[in-house]
């Protein structure tokens, strides 16, 4: 008599309800699990760590297997940002009919992208003169923390404002269109696929129409493959969650704490406070509601800490749980994801104010509105430039007569303090796109057929 073959846990009754279960479960709720199990591993490692009690080395070793884990999913998504964002852009603009339309379009999404970072800026100076992070910080503590911490070299230039963003203007028109979509080029890209998208609407007739037949196939292809690396997010936002919370020392942490704060506080007041009064009074939707359909776009954003590698997810969010039209989010979210950056822009005027206070250095209300203003056309200027961030932040210390090797001090924890912020940029990018298609909607004239 052969003996029954022994049943595993999830070979049960019960064990199949779990599975059920699991698979009913929506995206962003798998997403979440995802990212509170790779912090309920990450965490504790660190903190025995910190105490002794389990090798360092072990630790790091661990946090490199969840950023291998990471990267993989990071390479997918990056995988299928340009052929999406090429067929999503061109579908969208010979999807337009009066090529007028895109300037209204382009009109409406520049105005919001200009108001929502000037308003994230004005936060971030607001809270850093109410907490005052800087105010009596151990600069020797800050320094001890910063070593290791490499300053990019590109910071050395000494570039002024003006010539970033000058290089910004020319580079934004390729020289070799193919060149640019092989190296991920994003600010080309968007350039030549607006362009191609209004000829073939200019030259129309068979060839026109076949072209924007087969753009659409493309499109429709792509946006299936999307939904396949998208299925596969939970594992690399637990990969990204993990490297996160096991690999950052808690030193850090303790003695860059209040700036942490400031800067989280600042972001907060911003993405739960002044996004939703806009989206409400602009858009006429609830923001709770669009956030619940975002929240997968969101919460990979968090992990990933890249906005356009988050495209995809964004994209998809907007326009099968958002309802907002691709006409209306081919057009406005890869533009976002590439020049509207209001967590940037208000983590800098944040980090400068730090700094200076710090350093003991009381800057004036002309000298903040210079940090304002700075930060507003760095976060513009900051696409597709090699370590953007710190070298933009470079520019406006600079433009109050601060050390730029005092970027450096805050570097430690710059990789948490990024995840914060590319979400509050992901997020202002979607409230974008539900503000203009609402306000081009509105704007029609009654034969257009833009229905968002």
């Amino acid at each position: 008599m052969v003996a029954p073959r022994p049943r595993g846990a999830l070979d049960t009754p019960s064990g199949r309800l779990i599975r059920e279960r699991v698979r009913k479960l929506q995206l962003h709720h798998r997403i979440l699990i995802g990212m509170v199990l790779g912090a309920a591993i990450g965490l504790p490692l660190n903190l025995v760590a910190e105490q002794g009690g389990v090798d360092v080395e072990l630790v790091r070793e661990v946090a490199r297997v969840g950023e291998a884990v990471g990267r993989l999913f990071l390479r997918l998504l990056q995988m299928i940002v340009v052929p999406l964002i090429v067929a999503s852009l061109v579908t969208g603009v010979t999807g337009l009919g009066d090529p007028r339309d895109l300037g209204r379009l382009g009109g409406w999404t520049f105005a919001y992208y200009g108001l929502t970072s000037l308003l994230a800026i004005v936060v971030g100076i607001v809270m850093t003169n109410l907490v005052e992070p800087g105010r009596g910080v151990a600069l020797e503590a800050l320094e001890a923390e910063s070593q290791g911490q490499a300053v990019p070299d590109v910071v050395e230039g000494n570039r002024t404002l003006g010539q970033i963003l000058w290089t910004q203007l020319t580079e934004m028109i390729p020289t070799n269109p193919v060149a640019a979509t092989a190296e991920g080029d994003m600010l080309p890209i968007i350039f030549f696929s607006l362009l191609f998208g209004l000829f073939i609407t200019f030259t129309g007739g068979e060839p026109g129409a076949r072209l924007k037949t087969l753009f659409e196939d493309i499109f429709a292809v792509m946006m299936k493959m999307t939904m396949f690396v998208i299925e596969l997010a939970p594992i690399g936002v637990f990969g990204f969650m993990l490297y996160a919370a096991a690999g950052s020392g808690l030193g850090a942490f303790i003695a860059l704490g209040k700036y942490m704060i400031t800067v989280v506080l600042a972001l907060a007041v911003h993405a739960l406070v002044t996004l939703p009064i806009l989206l409400s009074l602009l858009a006429r939707r609830s923001p709770l509601a669009f956030a619940r359909a975002m929240w997968p776009a969101l919460l990979t954003a968090f992990s990933t800490a890249s906005s356009n590698a988050t495209l995809p997810l964004t994209l998809t969010s907007i326009e099968e749980r958002a309802g907002v039209s691709n006409r209306v989010s081919s057009f406005v979210l890869p533009l976002g994801a590439t020049v509207n950056m209001d967590g940037t822009a208000l983590y800098e005027a944040v980090a400068v104010l730090f700094i200076a206070q710090a350093f003991g250095a009381d800057l004036t209300l002309a000298q903040q509105v210079i940090v304002a203003f700075t930060a507003l056309l760095a976060s513009v200027g900051a696409a597709g430039i090699p370590h953007a961030g710190t070298v933009m932040m470079v520019v406006v210390l600079e433009a109050v007569g601060l050390p730029a090797t005092a970027v450096g001090l805050i570097l430690a924890v710059d990789r948490v303090l990024d995840m914060a912020r590319t979400s509050v940029n992901v997020w202002s990018d979607s409230t974008a796109a539900a503000v203009v298609a609402r306000l081009d909607r509105v704007t029609a004239t009654p034969d257009e057929s833009g229905v968002s």
